[in-house]
């Protein structure tokens, strides 16, 4: 997660990145990286986000596709880059990326509720993930991480015992690795805690579907050669519309697939189709796609009620 982009979006690499960075936390943070029994907190509440931060995961529609969805993925995919890549200043995770996610986290909380869409489910999911990164960066303070863990217990609902064996688990191994030396088996601290959270995310995705909202299903088929790249884009853009505008994601792929027709979805070179559709938003595409609009007229958080959608190709 070198760059602290890519690896959450990979279809956004082009050269407003740079750009958007700007935007972003003016300072590093944090100060100092944590050590000890401070570093073994800091761990274990990364493996608390990467059991409760992947529901939204898979390029799905859903009422919560665009920033709320953003947001989340990118705790899930800090937080599984420091087990995997290391975090510090040997490792794959900077203190940048864990500013830039705290800030990404706090444009979500700002956001009117009209566009956050307010869910028991989601609220508790992005609210963890703002106490995960805190304690990141305050790795000194308990009752941060004691929140975090009791927060995470209440969102494991009928799993809580589950949960609280699971925590255990995490701080002895981490505390045995710390005793003898050694650096944790992150790996092995991730694989466990990403089949907890595949089990815990269905579970929560079949309650969201049972008390009504729309959660599609992940597209596998194209009507068009794809590369793996040109198919997240894809997917990214189907749900992005079916999720904000209330179409089926069939109606969706017909609207994005006729407008991409004549676009090569397998160009992935630097002047490509790809790239230039990576200049803009799946969220931007996916309005101005359905819309007709310009892409600055179709921000998150525009007001688009009443706007006839283009004819039905």
């Amino acid at each position: 997660m070198q760059n602290g982009k890519d690896d959450e979006f990979p279809e956004f690499d082009g050269t407003e990145d740079d750009d958007e960075e700007q935007d972003g936390p003016e300072a590093l943070e944090p100060a100092a990286f944590p050590e000890g029994e401070q570093a073994d907190r800091v761990l274990a509440a990364a493996l608390l986000a990467v059991r409760y931060t992947s529901l939204l995961e898979p390029p799905v529609a859903s009422p919560w596709v665009g920033p709320v969805r953003n947001g989340l993925v990118r705790a899930h995919s800090t937080a599984v880059a420091m087990l995997r890549e290391g975090y510090g200043p040997d490792g794959g995770v900077d203190a940048f990326d864990i500013g830039l996610t705290r800030w990404i986290l706090a444009g979500v909380t700002e956001l009117p509720e009209a566009v956050r869409r307010p869910e028991e489910h989601v609220d508790g999911q992005r609210e963890l993930a703002r106490l995960v990164f805190d304690v990141v960066v305050h790795p000194d303070d308990e009752a941060r991480f004691s929140e975090a863990c009791a927060l995470a217990e209440r969102l494991a609902g009928p799993e809580a015992a589950e949960e609280r064996e699971l925590l255990a688990g995490d701080l002895a191994d981490l505390a045995a690795a710390r005793g003898s030396g050694r650096r944790p088996d992150g790996e092995a601290l991730w694989e466990r805690a990403d089949a907890f959270a595949r089990r815990y995310a269905d579970r929560v995705r079949a309650e969201l579907r049972a008390r009504g909202h729309h959660i599609g299903e992940v597209m596998t088929d194209f009507p068009v050669p794809v590369s793996e790249r040109g198919a997240e884009i894809a997917r990214l853009v189907v749900a992005s519309m079916a999720g904000r505008f209330g179409v089926s994601e069939e109606e969706a792929r017909v609207r994005v697939f006729a407008f991409f027709s004549d676009w090569d979805l397998t160009d992935e070179s630097e002047i490509g189709d790809l790239d230039y559709i990576g200049h803009q938003t799946p969220e931007e595409w996916a309005g101005s796609i359905y819309l007709g609009l310009e892409f600055h007229e179709v921000q998150t958080a525009a007001d688009l009620g009443g706007r006839t959608p283009t004819p039905l190709p």
